[in-house]
């Protein structure tokens, strides 16, 4: 099995190697808000007497859920990327499902209009012929497509 190792998980804690800098950015922000958010409880709270017992009230607060923060910063990461790789499996499902065949409809029909242009051409052609008329049209790609229908 030909897997990068950059994808490989450390351990069922770890995230894959490619989202340790958003797992990282997850962590850092949801811990300043958490940290915040504590240090503006403990402030407004009034029963502490200076400001040492506000940051030991804040540390009290936020060091026993640092791991819960790190735990859902993962779970936040990863189901971010299996969201994306969900919405790239759909974009790719829902092109191969209607916008290919629509493709193909499309081709198929402007392949149907180049030949109806050539076969009148052609009869037009022939029936100069037949009559002994020198025959000055220019084929249809050039005359009205200007080579665009990549026949000239």
């Amino acid at each position: 099995m030909n897997r990068n190792r950059n994808d490989d998980p450390l351990n069922p804690l770890s995230v894959a190697r490619k989202l340790l800098a958003s797992c990282l950015g997850v962590i850092f922000a949801l811990t300043l808000g958490w940290t915040w958010f504590a240090y503006w409880y403990e402030s407004t709270r009034g029963d502490h007497g200076d400001g040492y017992d506000v940051a030991a009230a804040v540390a009290d607060r936020v060091m026993p859920s640092a791991l819960l923060i790190v735990i859902v910063a993962i779970l936040i990461v990863t189901v971010g990327d299996l969201i994306g790789g969900f919405a790239v499996v759909t974009a790719r499902y829902l092109g191969n499902k209607f916008v290919k065949p629509l493709i193909e409809k499309r081709r198929e029909e402007g392949r149907a209009e180049e030949r109806l242009l050539w076969s009148e051409w052609n009869r037009r052609r022939e029936s100069a012929e037949a009559d002994g008329v020198q025959f000055t049209e220019p084929p249809p790609d050039r005359a009205e497509n200007n080579g665009a229908n990549g026949v000239g």
